[in-house]
C-alpha cells in the first residue's frame, strides 16, 4: 500500500511539473491610440452667458486631449470631458447651471501631460 501512495504521488507530480512547464501563448496587449503628439496647448477665449461658458481652444489636429472643471481647492473633477482635435481652433460650450456657485478651474490637459489652466467663477 505504501508503494501504490509513493507512486501516485510520483504520477502527480510529474503531472504538475508538465503543465507547469508548457508554454503559454499570451495575446499581444493592444497599445492605446493617443493621436498625434501635440504642439499646440492652450485656452485662447473664454466667454460666459449665464450658466454656460464658451472655450475656444488651440490645439494641434489629431491629438488628443482632456478638459476637467475642479472646483478651486480640490482635487476632484465635477466635470471631464476628452476629444479629439480636428481643427486647430475647437469650440466647446459648457452647462455649469448643475454646478455650486464658487471658483472653478477649467484645466486643459494633453497627452504630453502639459496642463493650461484657467480660472472660472460661477455667481
Amino acid at each position: 500500500m505504501k508503494e501504490l501512495r509513493v507512486l501516485l504521488t510520483v504520477y502527480i507530480l510529474m503531472i504538475v511539473l508538465l503543465f507547469a512547464c508548457t508554454k503559454v501563448d499570451l495575446p499581444t496587449p493592444q497599445g492605446i491610440d493617443l493621436g498625434r503628439e501635440s504642439t499646440s496647448t492652450s485656452i485662447k477665449n473664454v466667454s460666459k452667458v449665464d450658466n454656460i461658458i464658451t472655450v475656444d481652444y488651440q490645439v494641434t489636429v489629431g491629438s488628443k486631449y482632456s478638459v476637467q472643471i475642479i472646483p478651486f481647492g480640490s482635487e476632484e473633477a465635477v466635470l471631464k470631458q476628452g476629444f479629439t482635435a480636428d481643427a486647430i481652433i475647437v469650440t466647446r460650450a459648457y452647462d455649469l447651471s448643475s454646478l455650486k456657485k464658487m471658483d472653478y478651474d477649467l484645466v486643459l490637459t494633453d497627452i504630453k501631460g502639459t496642463e493650461i489652466k484657467y480660472p472660472i467663477t460661477k455667481n
